[in-house]
């Protein structure tokens, strides 16, 4: 059965923006260990509109844009691992990694 995750993208000063998988424990940047069929969502608490790519591979679609205050839509279903990023702004990259 597939399990369901999620992925809270905070700003903090300077307009950095950070991902923390919403697990005890986890802190920002960390990876998130998921099995493939698994289901992720991103959760803006910004106040801004925000895009992901995928970095690597290249041309995965994660989600349509994420509105502040919002979660991702559709939900990420995920089949392999997957390095990401904000287009704007633009940020470290991220991972999801299938375990």
């Amino acid at each position: 059965m597939a399990s369901s995750w999620s992925i809270t993208i905070t700003e903090h000063t300077a307009g950095a923006i950070t991902f923390t998988p919403d697990i005890p424990g986890a802190s920002a940047g960390q990876p998130l260990g998921v099995n493939a069929g698994d289901n992720v969502t991103w959760n803006n608490r910004t106040n801004n509109q925000l895009a992901l790519q995928s970095i690597t591979p290249a041309g995965v679609y994660l989600t349509d844009p994420i509105p502040p205050g919002s979660a991702s839509n559709p939900i990420f279903n995920v089949s392999a691992s997957v390095t990401y990023s904000c287009v704007t702004p633009s940020t470290p990259q991220h991972s999801i990694v299938v375990v």
